[in-house]
Order: C-alpha cells, then sequence, then structure tokens
C-alpha cells in the first residue's frame, strides 16, 4: 500500500462523498470567499464542520483553500476563516497570500500551512523559501517537468504536491492577470473567466489540453511526492468519483493505466484528449486543445454507477477497527471498539448456548458503516445465551460511538491577540524618491539615462554590460540556474549591486551571491503583513499588486520602501510555451519584430520572447496614471518599457518626470476599477 497521498476535489457536500467513498486519502474544499473556485457550490459553516468531521471519521484528510490575495482591510475576516476552519479540525490550509500566510502562523504555529500553486513555486530554492516560512508542504506549478519534480522532492525538505489530472492554464498558476485587466475577474481573487480558452486570430492557442499523469503515479509515488492532486473543484460529483477511483486503483497497485481506463477518464471530460508534455519535457502543439463534448448517452452509464457509490448512506470498508468480545456470567457482555464499549447482560442458555462462531457472524456485520474488521477477540464462557439481535446491537452501539469519537474536532488553542508585535502600521513613511524605470533593450536603457530617473533595471544580459541594476527573469528552472549566476556574476563585476526579483525562489539566490533586492510585481504583494513578511526575506524595496485599488495601495505600510507601476503595457500572462512560435508555423522568429494576438473584439495583444523561450502577453493598450502619486504613500514609481522605441521611452519619461500632458489611448488599468 502506498504511502502517497491522493488529493481529490470537492466543491459540494456531495463531492465531498464522491471523493472519500471512491478512494482518496485527501481532499481539498473551499470556504468562504477567501478561496480560488469562488463560483463553485461552496460550504456553509455547519456544511463545512460536517464535512471535515465526516473525512476524519473515515481517515481522510482535509486541506481548505484560503488560496486568493486578501487586502488589509479583508485580513481580519479571512483569518477568523482560519479560525473557524482549525477550531472545526481542518488538517491543512492552502495559502497563496504571504501575509495571510503569516498572520495564520502567527495565531496557530501547529497548523499545517501548504504553499498554494499560486505562489509560482517551481525551483528548489522557491521550495526552501516557503519551507522557512513555515509552509509544511509545496504545490509545485504544473509546468515542472520530472527531474525538476525529482529535485525538489529530494532536496527541499519540505513535502511536494503534483497535480496529476485536470485542467491546465497556459499561464504560471499566479502570474495571469489577463482575466483580471481585460474583464476585472482575477485569478488571484478565485474569479478567472478563462478568457485563455477564447479564440484568438481564428484559433485557440492559448487553451491546452486537460493534464492527465495516469502513465506516471507508480512513478511519482517512487520519486517520494507526498500528494497527487486531481483537479477539479467546479466539476460534478460523479466526476471526482469516477477519475478518483481510477487514480486510488493506480496508486494503491502501482500500475499504468489500462486502455479501458484511459477511455473512461477521456469520456468524463478532455480537451482534445489530454497531455503530460510538461512533466515529461516535451512541449509544443500536441499539448494544445479545446473541450470535448462527449454524448450524454456514453457517459450516463458511468455517472450512474458512481452516483450510486457516493449516494447517502453508502460506505465503502475505510477504517480498521479491533474488537474485543467477552461474556461472562458474573460482568454481562461487553465489546471494546478501539476505545469504547458496549454492554448487554447475559444469562444461562436454556437450549443452545451462543458459541464464538456465533458471535463472530454477527460482530463481522460492519456493512453500512466505515469500518472493517481487523482484528477480533472472542472469549465466551460455556453455556451462556445471548440472542443475535442482542449482539448486533452491541455491534452497532459500539461502532456508533467510535464513529463519533474519530469525527470529534482535536483541543486546539488559537492564540489570540497582537501576535506580530513588530508590525508597527502607525510608523511614518518616507516620502515620495522618484520615478523608476524597467527597459527590454540596451537601446532604451540609453535613451533614459541622464534624465533623473531614480532607477534604471535592464534585463540580465544588459546588466552584464552595463552594470545597471538587473531584472531577473520572472522564470528559470534550476537547470538554467547556473546560467543565471554566471550573468549575476558578470553584472556585478561591471557594477550591479541591485537586482528585481519577481519569484520567492529568487530572493535567497540574489541575497546569497550579495546582491540588495527590490521585490517585482511577481511577488504579488496585496497587504500590509506581505510587505513584512518580504522585508523579513531581506526585500529591501517592493512593486505592489497592480490588481490593487488606489484605496488599497494607501492602506499598505510597512518596513520597506514601496514602489508602484504607473506606466506601460501591463505583463498579463507569462507561460513556457512559446506561442510566438506556433503563430508563425514553428519558425523561431523572435528576432522577426513583435508578433500579435488579435481577440474577437480586434484588440491585439503583444507577445514577447522571455528567458528560455518562454513568453510574456503585454496588455492591448498601456496603463498611464497620472494620480498624484505622493498622496499615495509610495516612494517610487515605475515606468514600465517594453515595445516602445527609445525615443518613445525618453518622450513618456521626460512627461512624467516633468509633469507634462501625454497624448495617446491609455487605460488607467486597475487602480481605480479594482476587480472582483
Amino acid at each position: 500500500m502506498s504511502n502517497v497521498e491522493l488529493l481529490a476535489p470537492a466543491g459540494s457536500p456531495e463531492g465531498v462523498r464522491a471523493a472519500v467513498q471512491s478512494g482518496a486519502g485527501a481532499v481539498y474544499m473551499g470556504f468562504g470567499t477567501f478561496n480560488a473556485r469562488r463560483n463553485a457550490q461552496g460550504f456553509s459553516a455547519d456544511e463545512m464542520a460536517d464535512a471535515i468531521a465526516y473525512c476524519r471519521a473515515r481517515g481522510v484528510k482535509t486541506n481548505i483553500t484560503l488560496n486568493i490575495l486578501t487586502g488589509d482591510r479583508e485580513l481580519d475576516a479571512a483569518l477568523r476563516d482560519a479560525k473557524f476552519l482549525y477550531e472545526a479540525g481542518a488538517d491543512a490550509l492552502i495559502v497563496q497570500d504571504l501575509g495571510l500566510a503569516r498572520l495564520i502562523h502567527a495565531h496557530a504555529p501547529d497548523f499545517a500551512l501548504h504553499a498554494s500553486t499560486q505562489m509560482t513555486i517551481h525551483t528548489l530554492d522557491g521550495a526552501k523559501q516557503a519551507r522557512d516560512l513555515g509552509f509544511s508542504r509545496v504545490v509545485l506549478s504544473r509546468e515542472c517537468t520530472r527531474d525538476e519534480v525529482r529535485l525538489i522532492t529530494e532536496q527541499a525538505g519540505v513535502e511536494t504536491e503534483v497535480f496529476v489530472h485536470g485542467a491546465l492554464c497556459m499561464c504560471y498558476s499566479g502570474q495571469c492577470y489577463l482575466s483580471a485587466v481585460i474583464g476585472q475577474r482575477s485569478g488571484n481573487r478565485g474569479l478567472c473567466a478563462q478568457p485563455c480558452r477564447l479564440p484568438y486570430d481564428g484559433g485557440y492557442p492559448l487553451s491546452l489540453k486537460d493534464l492527465a499523469l495516469a502513465g506516471h503515479v507508480a512513478e511519482l509515488a517512487d520519486l517520494g511526492v507526498s500528494s497527487l492532486k486531481i483537479e477539479g473543484r467546479m466539476k460534478r460529483p460523479e466526476y471526482t468519483a469516477i477519475v478518483t477511483q481510477i487514480y486510488a486503483d493506480l496508486l494503491r497497485e502501482h500500475r499504468n493505466p489500462t486502455p479501458e481506463e484511459r477511455d473512461t477518464l477521456r469520456r468524463v471530460f478532455s480537451r482534445d484528449g489530454f497531455t503530460d508534455g510538461y512533466y515529461t519535457g516535451k512541449k509544443g502543439d500536441r499539448m494544445f486543445g479545446t473541450k470535448t463534448d462527449v454524448p450524454l448517452h456514453e457517459v450516463q452509464a458511468l455517472y450512474d454507477e458512481a452516483a450510486h457509490r457516493f449516494a447517502e448512506g453508502k460506505e465503502a470498508p475505510l477504517v480498521p477497527v479491533s474488537l474485543c468480545f467477552t461474556a461472562r456470567e458474573d460482568t454481562g457482555a461487553v465489546l471494546s471498539a478501539d476505545g469504547v464499549s458496549s454492554a448487554a447482560p447475559v444469562e444461562q442458555a436454556r437450549t443452545r448456548p451462543t458459541t464464538p462462531e456465533m458471535v463472530e457472524k454477527s460482530l463481522r456485520k460492519t456493512g453500512g458503516t466505515p469500518f472493517y474488521i481487523k482484528n477480533l477477540r472472542i472469549e465466551i464462557e460455556d453455556g451462556l445465551a445471548l440472542p443475535a439481535s442482542v449482539i448486533n446491537g452491541m455491534r452497532r452501539d459500539a461502532l456508533a460511538l467510535l464513529l463519533a469519537k474519530r469525527a470529534a474536532p482535536p483541543s486546539r488553542d488559537w492564540l489570540e491577540g497582537a501576535l506580530l508585535e513588530r508590525d508597527d502600521d502607525s510608523r511614518p513613511r518616507t516620502g515620495f524618491c522618484g520615478y523608476t524605470a524597467s527597459v527590454r533593450t540596451r537601446a532604451q536603457a540609453d535613451a533614459l539615462r541622464g534624465l533623473g530617473l531614480e532607477t534604471i533595471y535592464v534585463p540580465l544580459d544588459v546588466a552584464a554590460q552595463t552594470g545597471l541594476p538587473a531584472v531577473l527573469p520572472r522564470v528559470f528552472s534550476d537547470a538554467e540556474q547556473p546560467e543565471i549566476e554566471m550573468l549575476l556574476g558578470e553584472a556585478m563585476s561591471r557594477g550591479t549591486k541591485t537586482v528585481l526579483a519577481g519569484n520567492l525562489g529568487h530572493i535567497a539566490m540574489a541575497r546569497r551571491l550579495g546582491f540588495a533586492v527590490h521585490g517585482d510585481f511577481g511577488l504579488n504583494a496585496f497587504n500590509s503583513k506581505t510587505l513584512y513578511a518580504l522585508a523579513e526575506l531581506g526585500v529591501q524595496r517592493q512593486t505592489l499588486s497592480f490588481e490593487a485599488r488606489l484605496a488599497q495601495i494607501r492602506d499598505m505600510r510597512g518596513p520597506l520602501e514601496t514602489e508602484m507601476i504607473v506606466y506601460g503595457h501591463l505583463p498579463l500572462m507569462i507561460f513556457e510555451n512559446c506561442a510566438i512560435r506556433r503563430q508563425h508555423g514553428g519558425k523561431c522568429s523572435c528576432k522577426d519584430g513583435i508578433t500579435y494576438l488579435t481577440d474577437r473584439r480586434g484588440e491585439r495583444f503583444a507577445l514577447l520572447p522571455e528567458y528560455g523561450c518562454r513568453n510574456t502577453l503585454l496588455g492591448n493598450r498601456p496603463l498611464c496614471l497620472r494620480e498624484n502619486v505622493v498622496r499615495l504613500g509610495v516612494q517610487t514609481a515605475r515606468l514600465l518599457f517594453t515595445i516602445e522605441t527609445p525615443e518613445e521611452c525618453a518622450r513618456i519619461a521626460c512627461a512624467f518626470l516633468e509633469g507634462n500632458p501625454m497624448e495617446g489611448e491609455f487605460t488607467n488599468g486597475l487602480y481605480k476599477r479594482g476587480v472582483e
């Protein structure tokens, strides 16, 4: 029997039963408004407490998602949800927001926290950083390869969780702002509208097939992965039941799926089949597809069978129990079941005495309960009589008591009061220090020199030539890190002292190499407590999330400098698959000008190459915020230059520096609209 946990989704009480009765070792659920599937049916407080108790009684763990970014004014409510879940006996919380995680850990140090895939952890350094922040498990990015999973699992000193089945986003989780910017529905806030599934240029260049690692379950178990995760809290309970049962069988039997099992998975839901391209390192066109509609009559029998399995009152034998039955004339009959007991009087037999075989026949009737008999000991004096109905009643009473005992929440103490006394939100902030700029080319940087900008950030390869502050690639793998460190060494030798880091895993590496660290937007700083968490990691200046409203930015206070982006085509997605190559028929064309995706409304989104043949998708029109940033309390305001010519960069920078008007079609982004 494998020790690896199979983690199944549940979006409703029915989904919980479907997962548990189909073989899940753990279930993950969302609660309240702070989880990344806010459109799921969800659970009331009573339903959640019942679901946790139901799972605990059956030996199934519960991991609850509080995995969205949380504003300062929402932290108290999110903390109340965490307290409720802690006292109800949830086994772990899945968290994205560093500030919320920091608060929960202070109030309940023994509450297991799992680093959500929304934290974009895909390297050894990232996993170690999460471990040092108090997370006991990291949910790895779906883009991780087999070798990357192996390395992190073996060396990070923290549990790893890997998605094995379900939807794949084109963008690295936690780094997608497309839905937020074009429709105010943020994936980082649990309401992604999935614009990547829509057509662009007459096709579906951003729609990936669903993930299926059914053929790699045994291998993942051998690698030491702690948890195999099935995606699908928004899907119907029958889907959960069918997929969970197949993966539970594969895990228990340590084997590959049969053709029939693969076909079943395809029929219940797929997008032109499945892909394992990220895990195997075989990226490309074969990873893409759109939803396949299967006629209902082809799957109705599957759904009906699954529904029967988790119907109310149906129970799989999940929990071993040891029974001890004794019957003596002086003490009566006593049935003990793992710490609980039931009793009944006995009498001398007038005709046929009760035998151990008769007792065993009654005690083994555990159907309708989650128990199966592991050990059974029977001691009965000769000549005594107990009707079978009495023994059956003793069994029912003892197992009911045992089920209630197992379901009871553990005794836990939530620490009250202000436990983070160093977080002095009343401390005065320093004033506005000036404008910064980030660029993509040396020519852009040269055009900005001497204009009076506080800092000019350049790509790492340009920093290696110029000694200017370096922007680290937002995504790079452990295999690519030696080259990154080599370029950093060259940049340092040229005079670079500061790096702009957009991933949790980059902070420790940069500090280890002797650089001052500024945090980029990819760290999703959405509240003051996150600023404190990042400051404790050594970040000296942090770019605030551009999904925050201006009022939220004014709320954010912390022990480090803050920056906000006030100009630029915002980076909406970053992906591992090269969409530029796909748009040009498989030809590498990064240097042949800018590639665009055009949506159904004729809006054009630029695709830019990133380190390692990755891509960034830019917003269709540039952000331009001409507010008085001084009153917002930030220390610097950044001009994010991407597709602008060097001359345009200089003109725009001068306009901001001198307070001159600008011509063009701009957007205020989300600073005034906010996100849902």
